[in-house]
């Protein structure tokens, strides 16, 4: 199994109404991801399928046990986007922290990473233009970019204290968020809808 890069956006739970799912399903067509089917028990499902099954279970509060059959798990999706060999989506519930959870996007690590700091100059700008439409979902706290061995992402409610978010190689933070922040080390593109794309400046693109 190759390692994967993470592309991760955060909800809070406190806004989890009965349709946040199909919200998202919206914006995830508006960005231009491509459904292509299910995995798993839920290959022969339709996008609204899974995300229908996936809101009941947010709304249980569902945390899957380590006994339990992966059947009961949140359903998982694959879509076709930007000339990706693979992009995977699912949601976790109470990540990264209670109170949260995640919608997080899985694409084949060397097809965005090269090495050290050094990443896929046409993979990332591919990357950064899907962040920016889905961070047009009013609920979106943040996005945040991970390789597989790193750590995880930051809470928004960290990051409100001035912690830095995970941005391996890029980051979205709202205005708000950003104004708190101490961003020297970052090259930084203002967005849409109060969004700030942070890029640490490290980064090479290539």
């Amino acid at each position: 199994m190759p390692a994967y890069f993470s592309l991760i956006m955060e909800y809070s739970r406190a806004e989890l109404d009965f349709d946040n799912m199909k919200e998202l399903t919206a914006y995830i067509k508006h960005a231009g991801l491509e459904f292509k089917g299910g995995t798993y028990h839920s290959a022969n499902d339709t996008l609204e399928d899974i995300m229908e099954w996936n809101q009941k279970k947010l709304e249980e509060d569902f945390e899957l046990d380590y006994d339990e059959n992966a059947d009961n798990d949140y359903k998982q999706m694959c879509f076709s986007y930007g000339g990706f060999s693979e992009v995977r989506g699912f949601i976790m519930n109470e990540e990264p922290i209670r109170g949260e959870y995640i919608f997080t996007l899985l694409i084949p690590q060397e097809e965005v990473h090269a090495e050290g700091h050094t990443y896929r100059k046409e993979a990332v700008e591919k990357l950064k233009a899907l962040a920016a439409k889905l961070w047009i979902l009013p609920k979106t706290k943040t996005v945040q970019t991970e390789l597989e061995l790193g750590e995880d992402i930051v809470p928004e409610i960290d990051i409100k204290e001035g912690a830095e978010p995970s941005a391996c190689p890029f980051a979205i933070v709202s205005e708000k968020q950003f104004r708190r922040m101490d961003t020297s080390n970052y090259t930084v593109e203002h967005i849409e809808y109060g969004g700030v794309i942070l890029i640490p400046k490290d980064i090479k693109l290539v």
